[in-house]
Formats: structure tokens, sequence, C-alpha cells
């Protein structure tokens, strides 16, 4: 198992936090950071096209039936519609259900997918209200819904397809919605009163409906269907995982994986992939470099930088001819210091090398500021002068930054395959 490999295990019990399990360099930074340059428009639509529905946090198909169930149960339970009528109600009900559910899996040992430290900590007194700001209580609601909803589990309504809704009315039943009604009332009614799921669990008709619903055969063909698009990105998917867990690829770069990676429908999207990435760590390494260089001048910097000009021009160049792929404000803003790069000449002398990188150092630092404008927060880096200057505090390592501009790896995003590949293997039974 290679290192990327490790770091999204199919296994999501170890979970405790959206996005990651444990850090790993080999995994997306920006997915779980502040994403200061603004990078995930760029390469999300790109990974759209390859996987169309499913989040980098959707670890486990138990989150995706978790999510259908709590729609169902608020939409179509005529019994709980009471309990709904106040604006804030469905949201209230919804944090009360992830709770409920995600003890359910815990304890059954079931795959679960939030709440690890909390679960294992407060065991049999685990409680949720519904003001809980854990990822326990908010984790589905948070990172889950939006992969139901592209895959047409729910509607932009969030009300249940109707052939989903047929089949989870087979697996439950009147009296645990009765139950359920009288472990929601007081919680919901007072934000002060906690639902304890232990009380409402042991060998009730409550327990035995979740039971049926995250059985393994349940919507099985429907999530197979819906979750990858079409067919050929369901190959795709497919095939990811093929590659992850073959022997003769074992520690294959996610690249080099990519680069292997065979279909008809999809080749231009592959390489349009192939020409993101490197520019993206291109934006990230030398930003990652300015935030380690507090002080330093521009020309100091440059001159640092001087050796990795031509790899940087070189994926400068590639990503330019993704203008025409993807037309958005944000990747006009990247195809501007894309062009600083890709303008200068392979035969250029040092200095007008130095002055090419001082151009897009200083471009670089003003489409941060920007990005970090358009959020209402204060920009990491400033160029005062030709002096630059940190506001926060640096916590990258230049010299890492400077080899990964050299070497191009890791690569900072896998564009939805390891997630879908993941999906994939808990769909179609493929062993971990």
């Amino acid at each position: 198992m290679t290192e990327l490999d490790r770091s999204i295990t199919a296994n999501a019990v170890a979970i405790g936090l959206p996005y990651f399990t444990e850090p790993d360099p080999a995994l997306s930074r920006s997915s779980g950071g502040r994403d200061p340059l603004g990078l995930l428009p760029v390469w999300s639509a790109f990974g759209r096209k390859l996987v169309p529905h499913v989040a980098s946090p959707v670890g486990q198909v138990n989150g995706i039936k978790a999510v259908v169930l709590i729609q169902w149960l608020a939409h179509e339970q005529e019994k709980l519609r009471p309990l709904l009528a106040d604006d804030d109600a469905p949201r209230k009900f919804f944090r009360l259900m992830e709770g409920l559910v995600e003890y359910w899996l815990y304890h059954n040992d079931r795959p679960y997918c939030f709440g690890s430290n909390t679960l294992a900590a407060e065991q049999r007194d685990f409680y949720v209200t519904t003001k809980s700001g854990k990822t326990v209580a908010n984790g589905l609601y948070q990172y889950y819904r939006g992969t139901s909803r592209r895959a047409g589990l729910v509607d932009d309504n969030w009300k249940v397809k109707p052939e989903v809704c047929r089949e989870l009315d087979r697996h439950w039943t009147p009296k645990a919605t009765d139950e359920l009604l009288r472990a929601l009332t007081g919680p919901l009614a007072h934000a002060k009163t906690p639902l304890v799921p232990q009380r409402h669990l042991d060998g009730t008709a409550l327990s035995k409906a979740l039971e049926r619903t995250f059985d393994d055969d349940t919507l099985l063909p429907t999530l197979q269907e819906s979750l990858f698009g079409q067919d050929f990105q369901r190959t795709l998917a497919r095939d990811f995982l093929a590659l992850r867990r073959a022997s003769k690829t074992e520690g294959l770069s996610f690249e080099q994986r990519i680069r292997l990676l065979q279909s008809e429908e999809l080749v231009l999207d592959i390489e349009c992939v192939l020409r993101c990435e490197p520019f993206l760590l291109v934006m990230q390494d030398v930003f990652d470099f300015v935030r380690g260089s507090p002080g330093k001048k521009l020309e100091q910097l440059a001159s640092d930088l001087e050796a990795m000009f031509s790899q940087m021009r070189e994926r400068a160049a590639a990503f330019q001819h993704l203008g025409s792929e993807l037309e958005t404000p944000r990747m006009k803003q990247m195809q501007v210091l894309a062009g600083i790069l890709a303008a200068s000449a392979p035969t250029a002398s040092s200095a007008a090398r130095r002055a090419c990188l001082i151009a897009f150092t200083r471009e670089l630092v003003d489409y941060h500021k920007r990005c970090m404008a358009e959020r209402g927060r204060d920009s990491l880096a400033l160029i005062e002068g030709d002096v630059i200057v940190l506001p926060v505090v640096g916590d990258r390592n230049p010299q890492d930054a400077k080899k990964r501009l050299v070497d191009g790896f890791p690569w900072m995003n896998d564009y939805y395959l390891n997630t879908a590949s993941n999906l994939y293997a808990q769909v179609f039974g493929e062993p971990a």
C-alpha cells in the first residue's frame, strides 16, 4: 500500500475529522485548509469531468444511506411532520438524526463516518442536542448531502427519489417511526434536552429498522447505478481502483497512475488533469517559498528559484492550453500567471529569468491577496517595495517547496478519483 493509499483508506472508521484520517503530505493540502490561492474551483472543475458526483470527504456509503434516510423520514413520514413545522426544525432534526445514526453504526460495528473520538470516549453515555457542534452531528449534513443530490438520490428540494422511497418504506415500520417520534420530541422542543441514543436503540423496532436500512444489500443497485455518473465514468473508478491495488503499480505516484488510465471517452479530460495539476503545484510551491522567506528581497528569492525555472516554464505552458477548456474568472486569473512564465524564451538569459520570476511572484502574491479579500480574510503574505512581509507567521519550509518545484511530486489533489474508487469498492463488493 502506498503513502497516498494509506491516507485515503476505504476503512473510514478511523476518521475523526472531515477530509483526513491522519496528516499525509502526499494528499491534498488545499482540501483541508484555507486554500489561500483559490485552487479548488479549477482542479475540481476538471475532476468533475472524471467523477461527477462524489466529494472528497465522502468515505463511506453508509453516510450516503444516512442522508437519504434522514431526508426520507423528514419528507415522507406523516407522524414526524408536526415536529418539523418550525423554520429551523428540519436542521435540528437532521443534527439529532446524525448523532443517532452514527452512534448506531459505531456500536453495531458498521463503518461509520465521523466522530470516532467522541463515540469512543463517551461510549453508551454519548448524547446529542439540537445545538451540538461536533462533526459527529454535523458532518453528514455538511459533506455528504451534496454528493447525494448530485447523484440524484435526492432532488433540489431534498426530497428523496421515488424508487429510493419505495425501498426505504419496505425496511421501515410504523412502530419504528413511533419510537423515533418519542425519542425526538423532547430534544427538538428544548435545546438543552439531550437525545441519548442508547435509551432508544436496545432491541427496539427503531434499531431493527436501522439494521435493515444499513444492510449491505439495501439500495445497492441504486447506488451502483447512481454514484459514479455515466458508464465510462464508473469504469474509470473501477480501473483506478485496480491500479491502486495491482502489485505491479505498487509505489507509483498518483500522476503515474493517472497516465496509465485508458478511456476513449475521457482521454481529453485525463489530459486536462495532467496539464492542470503541475502548474497548480508551481503556484502553491512558489507561494510556500514566499511564506518561508520573511524579510527576503525579491531579487534574492528569484535567484534561489532560478534553477527550477525551466520546469516551471514548461508546466505553465502546458497549463495555458487549458484556457479554452475552462473559461471561468478564476481560470482566467491563473492564465495570467501562467502567461508570465510561459512568455519567457527557453534560452532566456539569467537576468531575464530572474526578472520573470520576480514578475510572477509579484502577481502571485497580488492574486492571493484578491482571493483572500473575496472571503473577507487577511493576506498571509505581502510584498512591500521589494521585500516579502508576512502578516501571519509562515509555516512552510522553503527547501520542501524547492524540492517539489524540481520533482513535481507529490500532487496535492486527487481529482476525486481516490474517493470514487473507494466507494466503488464498497458498492461492488471489491475486496479491501
